[in-house]
């Protein structure tokens, strides 16, 4: 007798393990040791079990360096049938009871633990001098009249201050956002020697609710930077659409991160992502409801190779 798919669907959504899977990584894309982390197994374990789930392709798997992250493959968030709707509630059930599903925020924030630790404690103290050359600065104030909004540009995760001296001279004010007090102090010596009256330094992130709540009353950013900060983020999607918040109509979302790359030891430095896809920073941005205005490499001797996004908010429609 030929066993019908329908009868196939059946058997495989018919064991907890899977649905506990299943359900998992419907909420969130979460590599392989993380499953085995909130499932009390081994990852050779969570591997095999979820290997018939990706075979029915239920379950998509990516390749993030030598790790595999695995996600629900269900059409726009749409459950397409109901037999899978009701596996999925029933997975939910099963995780709400036995504690994974609450779990998946705490292992969300762990993905940046390292990264905070390596900036807060271990980062290289940078060389004084910024990177652009001093007569190229004092030129910058020649290209204000081209941009389209010049009030207030924001450097999230600016480091020591790096791109500073290139924001300064062409926006009336800049705020300088980072997580690490040490970094943020390094920053402030290095504003005071280069003389930026009109920078100033915010400790948080760009998810940070204070930080709109100061934006708001300002219309909004011009320009929002966020160079070689996505790939240490736990949701870089989160990041990129709390950006676009911060934007005013017309402002610029300017990303600088790296391609796709397979340099593991990048993650002793707390980098979470090996480099991003340009397809998915153009999903991200799309989602954010962004302008995509362009996505291209980044001539530069940085290894691994950069690339730059740039995305525009759309004007408010006017009744």
């Amino acid at each position: 007798m030929t066993v019908s798919p329908r009868a196939d669907l059946f058997r495989l959504l018919g064991d907890e393990d899977r649905l506990r899977l299943l359900a998992l990584c419907a909420e969130e894309e979460l590599t392989v040791g993380e499953l085995a982390s909130l499932l009390g197994e081994s990852q050779p374990q969570v591997t095999k079990k979820s290997q018939p789930l990706r075979e029915s392709g239920l379950l998509s798997a990516r390749r993030d360096g030598t790790r595999t992250l695995l996600r629900a493959h269900l059409d726009s968030g749409v459950v397409p049938d109901v037999v899978i709707g009701a596996a999925l509630e029933e997975g939910r059930s099963l995780c709400s009871k036995d504690g994974s599903l609450a779990k998946i925020s705490s292992i969300l924030a762990a993905r940046e633990e390292l990264s905070r630790r390596y900036f807060d404690e271990s980062a290289p103290i940078e060389a004084a001098a910024p990177l652009a050359d001093s007569e190229l600065v004092a030129w910058l104030p020649v290209l204000a009249p081209l941009l389209p909004g010049r009030a207030l540009a924001i450097d999230i995760g600016t480091g020591e201050g790096t791109l500073l001296p290139l924001l300064s001279p062409l926006y009336d004010r800049v705020i300088a956002v980072d997580r690490s007090p040490a970094r943020l102090a390094r920053c402030g010596a290095r504003i005071a020697a280069w003389g930026l009256p009109n920078v100033r330094l915010r400790e948080g992130d760009v998810e940070d609710a204070g930080l709109a709540e100061d934006i708001g009353p300002r219309g909004g950013a011009d320009l929002v930077v966020m160079a070689r900060v996505l790939h240490h983020a736990a949701r870089p999607q989160d990041a990129i659409a709390s950006a676009a918040r911060l934007l005013r109509g017309g402002g610029h979302l300017v990303i600088v991160d790296y391609l796709p790359h397979d340099d593991e030891a990048m993650r002793e430095q707390g980098d979470v992502w090996l480099g991003f896809d340009p397809g998915k920073l153009r999903g991200w941005l799309d989602a954010a409801t962004l302008e995509t205005l362009s996505i291209h490499p980044l001539a530069s001797r940085q290894r691994p190779a950069l690339q730059l996004a740039v995305g525009r908010k759309q004007q408010p429609t006017r009744n």
